[in-house]
């Protein structure tokens, strides 16, 4: 048992090699600090969704397929599937269709309290996902222009959720009737939105079979059903109602339901939990890639496994100078299984507090840590209880299996052997710097991948993404009518700050344009094309410096531009006939373009796509607003927006971005894994480097006399320097060398998610290995130099 004199023991030892000591804690108290982040983070990013009563039986359908070598993977359907689909599969039971749009900014009287995006959504999307509702009117969504509202929105705007039914408020220029206040939706649903409005106002009865801008969900009467047989009657029933080209109703076979094999759509299904980390092109859903969770855990099992090997490395430093304790207290009759247990004991306590020195960093720099890497965690304070518990006791059975080993060998050597002192300096040595490599070598693999990520993010930042889009401000002017943005913004064209001025119906590099399906010259399979679409006015070439490759672009001069359109280069490469398109016809939505143009490709979404098909249409009067202003006129462009406003009295208030900036923003997991892995990296560093720099001191002690009988035989203070250090530093880049084709291989899986990525060059290796290099040297000469200049005379009569 441990006693009080085993307490003061542990304690007079701590007190007595506070370096030992210092190192000790140091790497496992920042390494189960990381590991309760970790564990914390992971914990919610997998609870998503979980807390819905039907997840069982809640799925989202979405289209995969390939179009002309290109991979489809859309979240986004049409709007008639939903009705069509109840009424013909028995298996469901339900559906219920959701169409994001704009922000929302609802006024009342003079106040404005930003919504965040509007969701338009089916009358029973509340109780199809069980969201509570606190207060409703008799029917929810009755009109068109009835919305609900969240209870946070409805304190900010009227103090409590009994006073915001029956309410008439502005949205989007719109009178709307409160007829719903609802729980704000939990943080890990994968839908957060603040204002819910009827779908019927988003007119889905007009949308066609080709046109997918709408989500639908399904409910089916069991739970688990079979997702592939579900998947593919969903597929048939489609293909039956929209596709008359092929025969869904007979099909038997997947294959059946191909125009062929480099052209096909299928409708599939996913499960509500499965949401969340889905990769889908076109997803309004809050998501996260499990590549960074599975990284989480890798990364927090690193720097654990780092401190582990430093903590037991300095274990057998410890009782490599205690050897004459251990022989002692076995001459007075102490077993070898009570000094292994005494050792574990000490190791015990020393894992304890370092655990909850650990749950003090956590708690102090937890939340701070999360804000910086941009995580929302969200856990309640007994579940946090239950994850630290669980925790400490699965550290503390890594504990006992990390240090049995050591301590087992140590208390089974023979009793003469101790007190002499003996020590097989050959085992020493193989074990020792058996840990400086594995330490260095998990270390090294830690930096080579945060350069790597950093190169990579840099890279997708400053891509020629074949359109300049510097200097350009993004706003929009949504809550104006047609008539006041256009005045509004023939105004702004007169400022000699202003150089070019365009407009979108897409908030154009922030998000996607809409998917529809597309016939050059006429409707059968061979001329087919899935694109995306977006909507511009004539100056949008200008602004963004875009390049005409044939044709020409929408011009106000000709009139019959509201009937032409203009293809990229890839969508004009789906075109399988010779000659040019330029004057051909496109079938779209119902309606018939004439193709007045092709224009060169760009990246109209993240680099994480390749380039696909994309037609542009002409419409003037946008709301999405994009204005190319002359270098270092910034701050009287927004003193000219802002004039404006007052001039038009627009009551929300003035909001704009950079484009430059929204591009950066498309890779926000990515800047989390940069400042992860910068964190991590600086983290298993700073603990290899203290592990060593205790080593080093053991080491230096152990052959203080060696060093003075060389000193007294002429030995400089170089030669005594690199006698110290040249198997420290050997072993650290013997790790660097095994650690560099891993972490080629890791990263080279990583970059595997874009579609543009950088290349690995030679020197992101060499950085990091003279970082690496470095660090030890600085480490271990600090105490060799102290070694090497004593006087030789104390050197020899030491001990």
């Amino acid at each position: 048992m441990l006693n009080l004199s085993n307490i003061k023991m542990v304690f007079r030892n701590a007190r007595k090699n506070s370096a030992l000591t210092f190192a000790k804690l140091f790497g496992i108290s920042i390494s189960f600090a990381v590991i309760l982040f970790a564990a914390g983070y992971v914990y919610y990013e997998t609870s998503f969704d979980k807390f819905v009563p039907d997840k069982d039986k809640i799925f989202r359908i979405y289209m995969k397929g390939n179009l002309n070598g290109d991979e489809a993977d859309y979240a986004v359907t049409s709007a008639a599937m939903a009705e069509t689909i109840v009424h013909d599969i028995p298996e469901i039971t339900e559906a219920t269709r959701l169409r994001p749009d704009r922000d929302a900014d609802i006024h009342y009287h003079d106040e404005i309290i930003k919504g965040g995006p509007l969701l338009f959504a089916d009358s029973n999307f509340f109780s199809f996902f069980h969201l509570p509702i606190k207060k409703t009117s008799s029917n929810l969504f009755g009109s068109k222009n009835d919305i609900a509202i969240s209870e946070s929105l409805a304190i900010k705007l009227f103090g409590n959720a009994d006073a915001a039914l029956d309410k008439v408020v502005k949205l989007m220029d719109e009178d709307c009737v409160i007829t719903g206040v609802f729980k704000d939706f939990p943080k890990n649903f994968h839908l957060q939105y603040q204002v819910v409005q009827s779908i019927e106002k988003s007119q889905p009865e007009k949308q066609d079979w080709g046109s997918q801008s709408y989500y639908t969900y399904i409910k089916t009467n069991t739970a688990n059903p079979d997702v592939d047989k579900l998947s593919f009657q969903l597929t048939k029933t489609v293909y039956t109602h929209s596709m008359p080209e092929i025969d869904g109703a007979k099909a038997k076979t997947w294959d059946d339901m191909k125009a062929n094999d480099s052209l096909y759509l299928f409708y599939l299904v996913e499960p509500l939990t499965a949401i969340h980390f889905s990769n889908h092109k076109f997803d309004p859903a809050v998501t996260a890639s499990k590549t960074y969770v599975y990284g989480a855990i890798i990364l927090a099992l690193l720097v654990l496994l780092i401190s582990s090997i430093n903590f037991t490395n300095l274990t057998i430093a410890n009782l490599s100078t205690r050897l004459k304790e251990i022989g002692i207290r076995k001459t007075t009759g102490a077993f070898s299984g009570q000094i292994a247990t005494q050792f574990l004991y000490e190791s015990l306590i020393f894992w304890t507090i370092g655990f909850f020195l650990a749950i003090v960093l956590y708690e102090v720099g937890g939340k701070p840590l999360a804000h910086y890497l941009n995580l929302s965690v969200e856990i309640s304070p007994i579940l946090l209880i239950k994850i630290f518990l669980l925790t400490f006791l699965a550290l503390l059975l890594f504990n006992m299996l990390t240090n049995i080993l050591p301590i087992y060998y140590v208390s089974k050597r023979k009793v003469l052997n101790l007190l002499k002192d003996e020590k097989n300096s050959h085992h020493r040595f193989t074990v020792k710097n058996s840990f400086v490599f594995l330490q260095f070598a998990l270390s090294a693999l830690i930096i080579l991948s945060s350069i790597i990520v950093q190169k990579q993010i840099s890279y997708m930042v400053n891509k020629n993404r074949g359109y300049d889009g510097n200097n350009v401000l993004m706003f929009n002017l949504y809550g104006m009518s047609d008539t006041n943005r256009k005045s509004f913004i023939n105004d702004l064209k007169a400022y000699a700050a202003i150089k070019d001025l365009t407009s979108s119906d897409v908030n154009f590099g922030k998000d996607d344009p809409g998917m529809t399906s597309a016939y050059f010259e006429t409707q059968n399979e061979d001329n087919f094309v899935h694109t995306s679409a977006m909507q511009v006015d004539d100056e949008f070439l200008k602004t963004f410096g875009l390049k005409m490759n044939q044709g020409r672009f929408f011009d106000m001069n000709h009139p019959t531009d509201d009937k032409a359109v203009i293809l990229n280069q890839t969508a004009a490469n789906e075109y399988r006939k010779k000659g040019s398109l330029i004057g051909k016809e496109l079938l779209m939505n119902n309606s018939r373009f004439r193709i007045i143009g092709i224009i060169s490709d760009f990246n109209y979404r993240s680099l994480y796509h390749k380039i696909q098909p994309l037609i542009m249409l002409r419409a003037e009067n946008n709301g999405n607003i994009f204005v190319k202003y002359r270098t270092n006129e910034i701050s009287d462009v927004i003193a000219i927006l802002q004039k404006q406003w007052k001039k038009y009295n627009i009551s929300q208030p003035l909001q704009y971005e950079f484009h430059n900036a929204v591009l950066a923003s498309q890779y926000g997991r990515d800047q989390q894994a940069k400042k992860l892995l910068l964190i991590l990296s600086i983290l298993s560093i700073a603990i290899a480097a203290v592990g060593l720099y205790a080593i080093s001191l053991f080491t230096i002690i152990s052959k203080t006399k060696e060093i003075g009988i060389r000193k007294v035989n002429g030995a400089n203070i170089s030669e005594v320097m690199t006698l110290l250090n040249k198997d420290f530093i050997k072993w650290v880049a013997i790790a660097f060398v095994v650690a560099t084709p891993v972490a080629w291989y890791v990263m080279n899986l990583w970059l595997e998610n874009f579609a543009y990525r950088t290349g690995l060059s030679w020197w992101v290796f060499a950085l990091a290995g003279i970082l690496s290099f470095a660090i030890a040297l600085f480490t271990v000469s600090w105490q060799s130099y102290k070694a090497a200049t004593r006087n030789p005379i104390d050197a020899l009569r030491y001990e």
